[in-house]
């Protein structure tokens, strides 16, 4: 009896292990059948992300080749830039040194015509207008001369005389 028992008791107890392990077996299968699912999705995930890992570095390649060069034309458009800054500071140094020479002819014409203008001044003072003066004095004189001898002496007193009229 007791061996029945206990033959008993095994007998459920691997019933329902068996039982157990076919719940294990069911559940290890969904989690099974759900890790297979997830592992497609991953792969398709993974799958796209690639390909835009792929376009990028594609996208990063065209970029740097292009970048490539920005170096070296920089370089060419900074000395191009000196040169010209080279050639126009000489060229402002030529017409800056030109431009001197040219005012420092000009005031040697004005200080030259503007002694020649007062030489002849001068000149035409000694020459012209002097000797016209002297002969203009003459002339007065010459009058004044005349128009006393031809005039006769006046009297002084009327002269007086009408001088102190005028006066008051």
């Amino acid at each position: 009896m007791l061996l029945t028992v206990f033959t008993g008791i095994v007998a459920l107890a691997l019933v329902l292990q068996s039982l157990a392990f076919i719940g294990i077996f069911r559940a290890v299968r969904k989690l099974s059948e759900r890790l297979e699912s997830m592992s497609v999705e991953t792969t398709k995930k993974i799958l796209s992300l690639s390909g835009n890992v792929d376009e990028l570095l594609a996208a990063l390649r065209r970029i740097a080749v292009k970048v490539e060069g920005i170096p070296e034309q920089v370089g060419a458009i900074a000395s191009l830039v000196h040169r010209r800054a080279v050639d126009l500071d000489s060229f402002v140094g030529e017409t800056t040194d030109a431009a001197r020479m040219q005012v420092a002819k000009i005031q040697d014409l004005v200080e030259t015509s503007s002694t020649t203008i007062g030489e002849t001044f001068e000149i035409v003072q000694k020459g012209i207008v002097a000797p016209v003066n002297e002969i203009a004095a003459l002339i007065r004189g010459l009058k004044v001369g005349l128009g006393f001898f031809f005039r006769g002496r006046r009297s002084p007193s009327s002269q007086s005389h009408h001088d102190e009229e005028m006066f008051i």
